[in-house]
């Protein structure tokens, strides 16, 4: 006949499988019946921490116990004590100076501290605690013991935290990383808010209600959630090396817009994004087929110069520099047309300026042969891609131009929507393109329009004054995995830190740095499994077709 055991004999035999039935202290660990533990203690603390700074620790492996225990200090207490280190400096110093010695900036620096900390304790915004972390590693072997401890040792020194094993004390390093344990030393008086900045909780996360999932943290795990409506514009920027993950990471940007209801239009220079949209979204640039540069038709003075000169770039792009005086009595003839297609104004050319006819006829010529005469509108779709891939190569920067303004100038109609630049390499190059470019970010936020730039940091591309428009106009930057010989110039560009560039030189494939006004994130970008089919069935299509 069976019986339940009592609660005292299950809670035994709960624990026995907790507890190991003996230890054995040794000088640098301690040895269980299942596994070696070793204990370390803090060694020295940063003098200058961020929120999240010691989340690497946190979650450097699984097998590793972090015990962080906080006791109050009263605050006349720390006042008093504040006030001694703080007088006692300023007499060793004044000291320095009367026999002519050079002052010692670490003093210098501890009175700066000093007197902050009086501050903010006088005026209540902060109270002052005791901090001690202790470590507790954990392996089967002596071996994976060793390499784990070497592991973390060298993390903690990147972050100016060095540790120290407790040799000849393990049995009290294991007691302190048990509840209610007591640190064996390397404990350091703080303010509240420093002591904050090592919790997850209140590390760099990003959570903004009704935004956009960008991926994960790449520390925490946790989700990053941007809302471009909380940020000073809406624009974005992403800058990556070849196969780093740029394409994935747009087209999961393209799905989720979607899913809020916003409206796209991909300009697609090597044919990535036609399986997104499907026949009824998409136009195919090329072989007869092409957008019209000439389209317009001016309603004032300031609309026919700032077209005209658009007009002038977008010619520029594809026959070359112009000398000054055809520039002039191309720009004047543009001003005086309207509602021009590249073949009508070949005509006018030919009969009004035939120097300027002989400077760009043979472009123009060959313009239209590819091109045709140009679509007159756009599709009326959700997801419209532009396709550029059956381009010739030699005039793709030219037809990206066109297409640039095309779509810009559809968006009178004040719909808010997307307008995602692949490869935006082909107008970054061109230094001249920085005052169009302005001019673009301007317009896209009377219109209610979101510029989404994607580029490859191909010849440099983000050292020319159209890349500083860029960036100065776009507060969300996502920096995947830069080429080696890129980093460099990245790391001055976007004022990366050390641990900074060490993530994205060591980032794979969808790892990087998400800027997201003044929050700097480890990123990696994730998908669900339904997401990842829509687009690997999407690039499937776009193979095919």
């Amino acid at each position: 006949m069976g019986f339940e055991p009592s609660a005292e004999v299950e809670m035994t035999r709960r624990l026995e499988g907790l507890w190991p039935d003996a230890v054995e202290v040794r000088a640098d660990h301690v040895a269980s019946d299942v596994e070696l533990l070793r204990g370390l203690t803090v060694r020295a603390w940063p003098r200058e921490v961020s929120p999240g700074w010691a989340l690497p620790l946190m979650l450097a492996n699984e097998a590793l116990t972090v015990s962080v225990v906080l006791t109050p200090v009263a605050s006349d207490e720390q006042m008093t004590m504040l006030n001694r280190r703080l007088v006692w400096n300023r007499g060793a110093q004044r000291a320095a100076e009367g026999v002519g010695r050079l002052y010692d900036a670490g003093r210098l620096e501890a009175m700066e501290d000093a007197d902050r900390l009086r501050r903010e304790i006088a005026s209540g915004r902060v109270r002052m605690v005791r901090v001690a972390l202790s470590f507790l590693v954990r392996a089967r072997t002596r071996e994976a013991l060793d390499r784990r401890t070497d592991g973390l040792m060298s993390q903690a020194a990147s972050l100016l935290l060095p540790l120290g094993s407790a040799r000849y004390q393990q049995d009290r390093a294991l007691l302190a990383t048990l509840p209610g344990g007591e640190p064996i030393r390397g404990a350091r008086t703080m303010d509240t808010a420093t002591a904050a900045t090592m919790f997850p909780l209140v590390g760099d996360d990003r959570h903004d209600p009704s935004g956009e999932i960008w991926g994960e943290n790449a520390l925490s795990r946790s989700p990053v959630v941007i809302d471009r409506r909380l940020l000073p514009a809406p624009h974005s920027f992403t800058a990556a090396w070849s196969g780093a993950g740029k394409s994935f990471a747009t087209k999961l940007q393209i799905l989720r817009a979607r899913y809020h209801g916003h409206r796209v239009v991909v300009i697609d220079p090597e044919g990535e994004y036609r399986g997104l949209s499907g026949p009824a979204g998409l136009v195919e640039v090329g072989e007869g087929r092409g957008l019209n540069p000439l389209f317009w038709t001016a309603r004032s003075a300031t609309e026919r110069v700032r077209r005209s000169l658009f007009a002038i770039r977008w010619l520029e792009m594809l026959t070359g520099t112009l000398t000054p005086e055809i520039r002039r009595d191309l720009s004047r003839h543009l001003e005086a047309a309207d509602d021009l297609t590249p073949a009508r104004w070949l005509e006018m050319l030919a009969r009004d300026l035939p120097r300027a006819h002989e400077r760009v006829g043979p472009e123009l010529t060959h313009w239209i042969a590819v091109m045709g005469e140009g679509t007159g509108t756009l599709p009326d779709a959700g997801l419209t891609v532009i396709d550029l891939a059956s381009v010739p190569d030699g005039m793709r920067a030219a037809a990206y131009l066109a297409a640039v303004e095309y779509v810009l100038a559809t968006l009178s109609d004040r719909r808010p929507r997307w307008v995602v630049f692949d490869e935006a390499w082909r107008l970054l190059l061109h230094a001249d393109l920085a005052p169009y470019l302005e001019e673009l970010y301007r317009r896209a936020r009377k219109w209610h329009t979101t510029l989404v730039l994607v580029t490859q940091d191909a010849h440099d591309a983000l050292r020319t004054p159209a890349a500083e428009v860029c960036l100065r106009n776009s507060p969300l930057v996502l920096l995947l995995k830069p080429h080696p010989e890129a980093l460099s110039d990245w790391s001055r560009l976007f004022h990366l830190t050390a641990p900074e560039r060490d993530w994205l030189a060591g980032a794979g494939v969808g790892e990087g740095l998400l800027l997201a006004d003044r929050s700097r994130l480890p990123i990696r970008i994730v998908a669900s499994p339904r997401e990842r089919a829509l687009i690997q069935e999407a690039e499937a299509h776009a193979r095919v077709g």
